[in-house]
């Protein structure tokens, strides 16, 4: 009995709720320390752009190669979502800007699969800090502003741009946020070793150059041939247009609380827009068709605050010219090429080259 009592007697009560806390706190501060530790972490971006190369965002390696590896002067940049890079051919449009202004302007397609501004800001970042002889930036819009940002924003853009990103109603910023410390440790492993990870510190051998033509019929890297070279059946490109306009949503709120519905969108417009200002780069905005649809460019007044609207709606009827519902093919992408030359030579958009 006496042994039963001196037992109890010596039992270790619970950590008080007061010191709980603390230790809860104190944890946090440490994990919150460690993540800002690793998100300083020193890498490699050639590596980051790199990551993605088994995806269908592969092109993000060869947008580092053309910005930062190559010399050749970029004057008009495209930079958008896969209907640009479909849509618009560089060496064609480059060599209709050459022959109508008798200059020699360089232009690049820098677009990537999907929309999203957050993504168009990093690379134009990039862009511009790289090409001080850079003029004009033509961005893609689309009929309804977008809500969402750019799956791939997470895996290219710079620490300081994912953290600083809209948290109001940006439902991806968590998950942005979370993956930055693992993201940064794995990047700064990649650039000690690049060998054992079957990456690279000197540009790829197979680079495409400068002349890349994002309008070609090309293969994804799981296999899978995106065609570009056929002409769909009508009946085919109406129905999946229907059905891709009638999945888009219109804006619900009130334009005064705009920037709260389309919060990563707006957002980084206007961060491209004060970006591209002060480096004294024109920005454009081209929206290129859906087959059959007209429908002009959604909140038009919110982005020609920083740059006019092309819209080349008028190539939306002719079905000759899609790969698929919303993907110009070959013959199309040429009607759209030179005409987006005459356009930005006729506004004078296409700005000369420095000199």
């Amino acid at each position: 009995m006496d042994t039963v009592q001196a037992d109890a007697n010596h039992v270790r009560p619970g950590l008080e709720p007061g010191r709980a806390g603390l230790l809860l706190l104190a944890l946090a501060a440490v994990f919150v320390l460690l993540s800002v530790l690793t998100a300083l972490l020193p890498h490699d971006p050639y590596i980051r752009y790199q990551q993605l190369r088994d995806t269908i965002q592969f092109r993000s390696q060869w947008i580092y190669e053309r910005i930062e590896l190559d010399r050749t002067p970029i004057h008009v940049a495209i930079v958008g979502n896969s209907r640009m890079g479909a849509g618009v051919s560089a060496p064609q449009l480059q060599a209709r800007l050459q022959a109508l202004t008798g200059q020699n302007i360089q232009v690049a397609n820098v677009s990537l699969p999907q929309e999203g501004r957050n993504v168009h800001y990093a690379v134009a970042k990039r862009l511009i800090e790289a090409h001080p002889e850079l003029k004009t930036i033509v961005v893609s819009v689309v009929e309804e502003m977008p809500r969402r940002g750019h799956p791939a924003f997470r895996n290219l853009a710079d620490v300081g741009d994912v953290v600083s990103a809209p948290t109001l109603i940006n439902f991806s910023y968590a998950d942005d946020v979370a993956i930055l410390p693992y993201r940064q440790m794995s990047l700064w492993a990649q650039t000690l070793a690049p060998q054992l990870f079957g990456v690279t510190r000197t540009r790829s051998p197979d680079y495409a150059g400068p002349g890349f033509d994002t309008t070609k019929t090309f293969e994804l890297p799981d296999g899978r041939i995106v065609e570009r070279d056929a002409i769909v059946p009508e009946d085919y490109l109406r129905a999946t247009a229907e059905r891709e306009i009638l999945s888009q949503s219109p804006q619900v709120l009130p334009d005064a609380l705009a920037d709260y519905e389309f919060a990563v969108e707006r957002a980084f417009t206007r961060r491209l827009g004060d970006l591209a200002r002060r480096h004294g780069v024109r920005i454009v905005f081209l929206q290129l068709p859906i087959y059959s649809d007209t429908r002009s460019v959604g909140n038009a007044a919110f982005y020609e605050s920083f740059g006019p609207i092309l819209s080349a709606n008028a190539l939306s009827g002719e079905p000759t010219y899609f790969a698929d519902y919303g993907h110009l093919n070959r013959y199309g992408s040429a009607k759209a090429s030179a005409w987006l030359a005459d356009e930005l030579v006729s506004k004078n958009l296409a700005g000369a080259p420095a000199r």
